[in-house]
């Protein structure tokens, strides 16, 4: 599937318009990528390799990223699990620009202020998506813009953006994933496909409420939110979790580790009250 700068909603291609496609990876993986996502070029400079010195200030770049998203949550990557699990064996997609070419505050935060730095390439947005044994299987790892850190210059949409393209740029057929019953990206993954829940609580993981997930890509859904009039349901549902009801989430594991199947439909924000996810049963 192609799409042309028209068939965007006017914020994506606001984003098109001033950023550019990165995509960084060992090049033994680069026969297996899609290179022109939806018919968009990642050109040949935006292309890096993380074996190479030359790619040492994009992957600072990377951890500074990583520190803006993560840093406060416990989840801080160190050098050596972004490479081994991500740079290496997968993909780290997203978009980006010169150094010259954002706003002071931006260079301040990723520590690229001065004239020597205009021209370092600043990764604005990461997805970070690891190959799994499963054929056409990658895991999601890590989805983060600079939003959260530039107050000049707001570029809404950008997370959902790379994540559709670096699906895309990865063939992926199914994405596996897993975050927190409290994070506020989860429309952001909800909207690029329906994610059907393999388990509600994970001891295995950091914070124990977190959820696993499995989406299977389907392109028309993929690239719905990027297109003008996309709206997420608002109402409908057959079961809720409130984030941070320790009992709920507990009990929807019991059953699903039962058998039973759910996924997650809509999200309902609430004031001054945690997220309601609002889930649909499998029958």
């Amino acid at each position: 599937m192609k799409l042309a700068r028209d068939d965007f909603d006017p914020r994506y291609q606001h984003i098109l318009d001033t950023c550019t496609p990165y995509l960084l990876t060992y090049p033994g993986n680069l026969g297996a990528l899609d290179r022109a996502p939806f018919g968009w070029d990642i050109a040949a400079e935006n292309t890096f390799d993380p074996t190479r010195l030359s790619s040492r200030r994009v992957v600072d770049g990377l951890h500074h990223l990583d520190a803006f998203s993560f840093g406060d949550q416990e989840m801080l990557m160190p050098r050596w699990v972004l490479f081994d699990c991500g740079e290496f064996p997968g993909i780290v997609f997203g978009f980006g620009r010169r150094a010259k070419d954002c706003p002071p505050d931006v260079r301040a935060a990723y520590r690229v202020a001065g004239d020597d730095d205009d021209d370092v390439y600043v990764p604005l947005s990461m997805w970070v998506a690891i190959r799994c044994a499963e054929d056409g299987a990658w895991f999601g790892h890590n989805l983060s813009s600079a939003n959260l850190v530039s107050h000049q210059e707001k570029l809404p949409g950008l997370a959902t953006i790379t994540k559709s393209f670096g699906v895309k740029v990865a063939q992926v057929s199914t994405q596996y994933g897993a975050t927190q019953w409290d994070s506020s990206s989860l429309g952001i993954h909800l909207s690029l496909g329906a994610m059907t829940l393999m388990c509600a609580y994970t001891p295995a993981h950091t914070h124990d409420e977190t959820f696993a997930y499995r989406i299977d890509v389907d392109d028309d859904r993929l690239t719905a939110p990027l297109r003008p009039g996309f709206a997420r349901p608002a109402s409908g549902g057959d079961r809720h979790i409130d984030a941070g009801d320790t009992e709920a989430i507990r009990g929807l594991h019991t059953d699903i580790e039962s058998g039973a199947r759910y996924e997650l439909f809509r999200i309902e924000r609430r004031d001054h009250q945690p997220q309601r996810l609002w889930l649909k049963a499998h029958h």
